[in-house]
């Protein structure tokens, strides 16, 4: 048996020396050893021209250090690390007393040990006592500007503070009542601005304002004048977090302008404009300092003459925690064992990108429940099932409930006003093994569930790690605890997560009891994984009550299966999507709404997202 290393933590304000237990091995030889670790962070900065997104990256960086062991045998060093205790998923050969890990992810949590090892590594010492590290998360500052339509929720998006301005007059500010002001007060620049209300504009709603209690309005600020406009502030810390700012003009052009005051990420410039009409734009700022007691800067004004430009609302909520920096000294690992081990090094701090576990499938399901049995093996399966076939007219839904490692059961559900008898229709589910996966193409995609009782509301939900882009999201009632019908519908949909509530028919009470959701969310994409020839792409909103012909841009020799769900809420009334005429180049979709208020059918345009696939 080769003995093994004691760890020992030391920074500025560290020094603590860990001794491991007197050890024997082969020779009867006692040796204390000591591990040093030291935690170093380097920021990368990645600077785009001035018009576009700048990100700012960091690489995390572990430098240890330990006492050699004198001992013969010895010709390498392994370094063990992973995200949980004693749970190691990668490591580091070395020849020498020391190692550097690379390429960890800020914000994360790693646990470290050693052992030695012989040439051939099939004697190694047992692992040290551990310790641990937080990579600190990098300062961000990453814009997503989309253009708005429907109503704005000020109360679902805006958890930490919210407000509006305008509503009655100039001087008119609602907020969030019985919340801590994090939202500063906004500047003018240039002049004074005046009040605006047109149904042409965005409208914002709140249900938990002060001093008006609730409201829907199409209101808001505006200023004309070359360099006019406005400002605001917002602390800024080591949390993520973000602000949503809805602003917009009419026939002119706005210049965006955001920083951190201390500057430790990219500041973001933009131009929007609308030369000939009104236009309504939303702004929402991930971002994160590098200290504590900083400030987020937003500057929006007229950058040519004529015309004018609005802000109207801005909401500010969390987003992905930041870690911040500590190193811990655990305590020492059980009585030392000789061990044996074949596994070969791998890469510092390198996670290769591998097909997850996915499956696709078609059934024809009626009311009766059924059970679908899975092909491959999961471990924890998330099941995705979204959009009917249209061979019986009546509006219906998918219900899905008893998910397991092996399967899953599913049925149509009619509306609750309705007979509950259903024809036979085709329905393609989805299904893939829980967590975060990268594709071997690059691409991101994640897999999870939440629970929610929201009827006729929204329930915030973010994701593991920020997207790039906002994805496409699919996402499925997939539980029965409580009859009554009813769908999930999905709402501002973000790089950092999306809302999501429960929809019964419209005559019922909108009361229902919390079921679980599964969703897939999907960067656009194209490309072959696990064998499955794929497309993921949304449309612009456009599907409503009438058939919208939708165009693959992926070449099928089959019909592929189609998994599709509305990405917006911009209809109120409760409803669903079916398609018909599957084929190898296109499919037909519609959003149909239920009945049980009214036999009124129309319903208004939504953004659809869309997953098609078939074996390569």
């Amino acid at each position: 048996m080769i003995p093994r290393a004691g760890l020992v933590t030391r920074t500025k304000t560290v020094n603590t020396m860990l001794r491991t237990r007197t050890l024997q091995d082969h020779l009867r030889t006692d040796i204390h050893l000591g591990f040093i670790l030291f935690v170093q962070l380097f920021l990368l900065l990645l600077l785009s021209s001035a018009s576009s997104m700048s990100d700012a990256a960091t690489a995390g960086e572990v430098r240890l250090a330990w006492n050699a062991v004198n001992d013969s045998r010895v010709a390498r060093y392994e370094v063990h690390y992973g995200t949980a205790s004693k749970t190691y998923k990668s490591k580091v050969q070395v020849t020498t007393a020391s190692a550097t890990v690379s390429g960890l992810a800020g914000g994360s949590k790693y646990f470290f040990a050693t052992r030695a090892c012989t040439s051939d590594g099939t004697l190694c010492s047992a692992f040290s006592n551990e310790v641990n590290v937080s990579i600190p998360a990098a300062p961000q500052l990453t814009p997503a500007l989309t253009t708005p339509s429907g109503t704005a929720n000020l109360t679902a998006e805006g958890a930490i503070d919210w407000i509006h301005w305008g509503i009655d007059k100039p001087a008119s500010i609602s907020r969030k009542a019985s919340a801590t002001t994090r939202i500063g007060a906004l500047s003018v620049i240039g002049g004074s601005p005046l009040r605006f209300s047109t149904t042409s504009r965005l409208a914002y709603s709140w249900t938990n304002g002060t001093p008006k209690a609730s409201a829907t309005t199409r209101a808001g600020l505006y200023i004309s004048g070359l360099n006019k406009g406005y400002e605001l502030r917002v602390p800024a810390d080591t949390n993520a977090r973000t602000l949503t700012l809805y602003l917009g003009g009419s026939k002119t052009r706005g210049r965006i302008e955001v920083r951190l005051s201390d500057n430790s990420a990219p500041a973001y410039t933009k131009t929007v404009e609308n030369l000939n009409a009104a236009f309504d734009r939303r702004l929402a700022l991930n971002y994160r300092a590098a200290s504590a007691g900083q400030t987020l800067i937003v500057r929006y004004t007229q950058a040519i003459s004529g015309g004018n430009v609005s802000i109207q609302a801005a909401t500010l909520r969390n987003s992905t925690a930041a870690a911040t920096a500590q190193v811990t000294a655990m305590a020492e690992t059980a009585s030392p064992q000789s061990t044996q081990t074949t596994a070969a090094a791998t890469a510092a701090g390198t996670v290769a990108a591998t097909a997850p576990a996915i499956e696709i499938g078609e059934v024809e399901i009626n009311q009766e429940w059924q059970r679908v049995e899975l092909r491959r093996a999961f471990k924890d399966p998330v099941v995705v099932v979204k959009a009917l076939s249209s061979y019986d007219t009546e509006p219906a839904i998918v219900r899905v409930d008893a998910i397991d490692s092996k399967g899953f059961s599913i049925r149509v559900q009619e509306w609750d006003s309705l007979d509950g008898a259903h024809e036979l229709e085709t329905v393609s589910y989805l299904v893939m093994e829980r967590g975060r996966h990268q594709l071997p193409d690059g691409v991101w995609v994640e897999a999870d569930s939440l629970v929610t009782d929201k009827t006729q509301a929204f329930q915030r939900h973010l994701f593991s790690a920020p997207f790039e882009d906002a994805p496409v999201i699919f996402a499925t009632v997939a539980s029965f605890n409580e009859s009554d019908a009813v769908t999930a519908r999905l709402h501002a949909i973000e790089t950092d997560g999306f809302d999501v509530g429960l929809r019964e028919q419209e005559a019922n009470a909108q009361q229902h009891l919390p079921e679980r959701v599964d969703f897939i969310a999907w960067e656009a994409s194209s490309g072959v994984v696990d064998g499955l020839r794929y497309e993921v792409g949304r449309t612009a909103s456009e599907v409503n009550h009438d058939v919208h012909n939708l165009v693959y841009q992926t070449a099928f020799v089959r019909p592929p299966v189609l998994v599709a769900d509305m990405q917006t809420t911009h209809g109120d009334d409760t409803a669903a999507l079916r398609w018909r005429n599957l084929n190898v180049e296109s499919v037909d979709l519609r959003v149909q709404e239920e009945q049980s208020s009214d036999r009124e059918m129309t319903h208004t345009p939504e953004a659809v997202g869309y997953f098609i696939a078939d074996v390569e």
